[in-house]
């Protein structure tokens, strides 16, 4: 039996945790080797003992020796990266995990305390550290803010078994008071070190937090079954690499310069880079930039007239534009495009109720033969809707739609309204805002510039008095004003 045992102990793998782990306590066991590691003494500090410490630049210049490390910033970052997975913690500080390379003093914790050793401690191991510190001494085990709300959350939460947490709780209070001083301080700072780690204060970090998606596959452990592939997972896969060869690719280098003369098309309408006209109504309390970019002008600005020219997307974005193309197309006697352009988007967001009344009256309006407003799509598009039509949904006239904006409107009628005199006209007759100085307030209706004082010096009066007190006087303001 014990043969057995022994042999299902040896088939389990020990390496169900990062490596990186084996590598820290290895390096920690050399730390703690009484001939060769870091000095570990009882220090004395003030006019007190402080048993099992040692020196934070005793440790440093072991690392440095230790690793072959030149520069002590080195050996203090692999100090810190220890310490906050919780290996040796402060002695005098329980609030940060961090090493200094000084005098400060710091104590070893003991293995049983290691990150992954056993399991993730949970709600009801905490519930039990807390209240057997409210159990003690209240000076010097008093609880922190944060940890009083935790207690009281836990102590909601785990009602049922409260009254076994208390009875747990005094049992190791009883047990603690039959050690040693010496030994009962070691141990209660290594068990807060321990919780400082696993339950860290609101804003600070834990090294050891768990990952969201847990990983499934450890290194040493074998693989679990895949499922075999199927007929159709072949095809799905053929299908997409199929897809993948039709695909365009293209270099980096394109693809940066494409990104460049982006960036340069769009500057001057971004606010980051260039300052808004007339001026940034954020700053300045000025509302006329916001009257003159409404959705809807009577008379857009000239730069906003600019932007309908660089894409189409642009101008169907623009409520203004979208108004102006479409008295352009009345006038071409072709706005039946766009008004079935603009039903369907507005199929789109109906209401699930109101969809097949809609769907309807769209295909009544403009695809049904002798329609009143009737589009022109070929006859495979016409097809695809029709056997859409037996099942009406939001996306029924996707197809017509794509047809209509892709081939009517954005490559006939936009190229079109684009060199139209009714869009010269908008372009020369657009609203171009003068920038305004920025002005600053004091309260009352009156502006004043910022570095601007006007000294009105009489030929009888004092120069030097009144010199001296409007300075003053602008000293004053200057200083109410920051």
């Amino acid at each position: 039996m014990e043969a057995s045992n022994n042999q299902q102990q040896k088939k389990e793998p020990s390496v169900h945790r990062p490596c990186a782990f084996d590598k820290m306590e290895g390096l920690v066991r050399e730390m703690q080797d009484p001939e060769n590691g870091v000095p570990v003494r009882s220090q004395k500090q003030f006019l007190t003992s402080i048993p099992s410490a040692f020196m934070g630049y005793d440790l440093i210049e072991w690392l440095m020796e230790r690793l072959s490390i030149e520069e002590s910033v080195e050996a203090v970052h692999i100090a810190n990266q220890l310490c906050q997975y919780g290996y040796f913690f402060p002695v005098n500080d329980s609030k940060t995990l961090t090493v200094r390379d000084d005098s400060s003093l710091y104590r070893f914790q003991t293995p049983c305390y290691w990150p992954w050793q056993h399991k993730i401690p949970d709600n009801m191991e905490y519930a039990i550290y807390l209240a057997k510190r409210t159990l003690r001494n209240k000076q010097r085990h008093a609880l922190e803010d944060y940890e009083i709300e935790a207690l009281n959350s836990l102590r909601r939460n785990l009602q049922n078994k409260w009254d076994m947490i208390q009875l747990q709780a005094e049992e190791q209070v009883r047990l603690s008071k039959e050690r040693k001083k010496g030994d009962k301080i070691v141990s209660d700072s290594q068990e807060r070190a321990f919780w400082r780690v696993y339950r860290p204060p609101p804003g600070c970090l834990s090294s050891l937090e768990v990952t969201p998606v847990p990983t499934r596959f450890h290194p040493g452990l074998s693989r679990p079954p895949s499922r075999k592939r199927t007929i159709t997972d072949l095809q799905r896969e053929v299908a997409l690499l199929k897809n993948s060869l039709t695909r365009t690719r293209i270099k980096v280098s394109a693809a940066i310069e494409n990104f460049n003369s982006y960036f340069e098309t769009y500057m001057e309408y971004d606010p980051m880079f260039v300052q808004p006209q007339p001026s940034n109504p954020w700053i300045t309390d000025d509302q006329t930039f916001w009257q003159l970019n409404s959705p809807l002008v009577e008379i857009p600005t000239e730069k906003r007239v600019k932007r309908w020219a660089l894409s189409m997307e642009e101008l169907m974005s623009d409520p203004t534009g979208l108004q102006e193309f479409t008295q352009y197309l009345r006038k071409e006697y072709s706005h039946e495009n766009i008004r079935f352009w603009l039903a369907v988007k507005d199929l789109r967001h109906s209401f699930q109720a109101k969809i097949p009344d809609k769907v309807n009256e769209i295909f009544r309006e403009f695809l049904a033969p002798g329609a009143p407003c009737e589009i022109n799509i070929d006859g495979k598009t016409m097809e695809k809707v029709h056997q859409e039509m037996k099942n009406p949904n939001r996306f029924t006239f996707d197809s017509a739609a794509e047809h209509v904006y892709t081939l009517l409107l954005k490559k006939d009628c936009y190229p079109r309204f684009i060199r139209s005199d009714q869009y010269r006209n908008l372009l020369a007759s657009g609203v171009q805002p003068s920038q305004k100085k920025m002005v600053f307030f004091r309260g009352t209706s009156e502006k004043e510039s910022f570095f601007d004082f006007d000294f009105d010096l009489g030929p009888n009066s004092d120069n030097e008095h009144v010199a001296t007190s409007c300075c003053n006087r602008r000293r004053g303001r200057r200083e109410w004003r920051w």
